[in-house]
């Protein structure tokens, strides 16, 4: 028991000594359109916009530096507290800046087909839970122009809703990541997400929602950790 005792103890030791954390403030907005079609169908295109503060500067502005800019198309159908949906994803990410030396790696373009199915229960009048399986084969643009480098990434978000009244709503979920093969990277663990947002209906044709978000980050080197936090934006355009 003692030797068991020790070696956890050295373990959490050095993993802390040789761990290195960097801070970023980031924006992340989300600009989506709605077409329900009949009750089981519905489609929606999304435009992300997110930025990120310059570490050389002493400012923490969330809007100083590109971080990614993407597009989404997605399919949903529905049925019986079910959602499934297919969803394409174009995007042109930038590093997370935290060093001089990340200032000198290239921003990247990923074409990313990603299928999610999500199951919603309704506790009761005011509770809804929620839970969403996702898995994304994330396919990167090479220097030479060609498109390979393939990567698979499965995520699972749990979701407890609270109806504040009819135009309000508050929420919080929990989201891991993990890489998974094909070339698979050296950190099998992606991203930890946690958010916690209110929206509110101005209109059956418009929900705005903010919140804040908590993302960690692991990066290849495995003793790199971004701890990224998010002012994020969505806004809702229902046709």
């Amino acid at each position: 028991m003692y030797k068991f005792l020790t070696t956890t103890f050295l373990i959490f030791f050095f993993a802390n000594c040789y761990a290195q954390e960097y801070s970023h403030f980031s924006s992340w907005n989300r600009f989506v359109v709605q077409k329900k079609i009949n009750d089981h169908w519905e489609l929606m295109g999304d435009v992300h916009i997110r930025r990120q503060n310059d570490f050389t500067s002493s400012s923490n502005s969330p809007f100083s530096l590109k971080l990614m800019e993407g597009y989404r198309f997605t399919t949903i159908y529905r049925n019986h507290g079910f959602a499934f949906s297919f969803a394409p994803f174009f995007l042109h990410t930038y590093p997370l800046y935290a060093k001089t030396k990340d200032l000198s790696v290239a921003a990247r373009s990923e074409l990313r087909p990603s299928f999610f199915t999500e199951w919603s229960k309704n506790l009761n009048e005011k509770w809804v839970f929620l839970s969403r399986f996702g898995y994304e084969y994330r396919i990167f643009k090479r220097v030479d122009d060609t498109w390979g480098d393939e990567q698979g990434r499965i995520r699972l978000r749990m979701q407890i809703r609270y109806n504040w009244d009819e135009n309000n709503t508050v929420f919080v979920s929990e989201e891991p990541l993990y890489n998974i093969p094909p070339h698979l990277p050296a950190n099998s663990f992606s991203q930890n997400q946690l958010y916690f947002a209110f929206n509110h209906d101005f209109s059956p044709h418009f929900t705005a929602e903010l919140g804040y978000m908590w993302n960690h980050r692991q990066r290849a080197s495995l003793v790199e950790f971004d701890e990224e936090n998010v002012l994020q934006t969505h806004f809702i355009f229902r046709l």
